[in-house]
């Protein structure tokens, strides 16, 4: 598998020196950015730079702004684990008190003997309901 990506990545670093070998001259082509708002006052126009530095400055921008994103929600999805975690801590300490209180109940010999005798009358009553049948 990881000659597998090796390969691959290679595959795609020689596509992209064939894309840019190409279209060399447009790549290398120096032009201005102009910004015109539509106000008088509102109009800039930047030195000329070659098309690779805005190419350039637009995939930093957009892995800044997914960068971004993915720490918030790697952030609200921490909170929610950490949240998460808390609320199972405090259900397994309920289920190991009920667990306490259940072992208790079974094993008092007064309780025991007060089900002993609810199951043998529900027993009875069992057998006499289907005798009547």
């Amino acid at each position: 598998m990881k000659t597998f990506k090796i390969i691959l990545f290679i595959i795609f670093m020689l596509l992209i020196a064939l894309f840019g070998i190409q279209n060399q001259d447009y790549f290398l082509t120096e032009t201005a950015l102009h910004i015109d708002f539509k106000v008088a006052s509102l109009n800039y126009t930047a030195m000329d730079i070659p098309n690779w530095v805005y190419w350039g400055i637009c995939l930093v921008l957009g892995l800044l702004i997914t960068g971004i994103r993915g720490l918030i929600t790697a952030f609200r999805l921490g909170r929610q684990v950490k949240t998460r975690d808390e609320r199972i801590e405090r259900l397994k300490g309920e289920i190991n008190s009920l667990q306490t209180r259940l072992d208790i109940f079974i094993h008092d010999p007064y309780i025991k003997k007060h089900l002993e005798e609810e199951d043998a009358r529900k027993e009875q009553e069992q057998t006499e309901s289907e005798i009547k049948k």
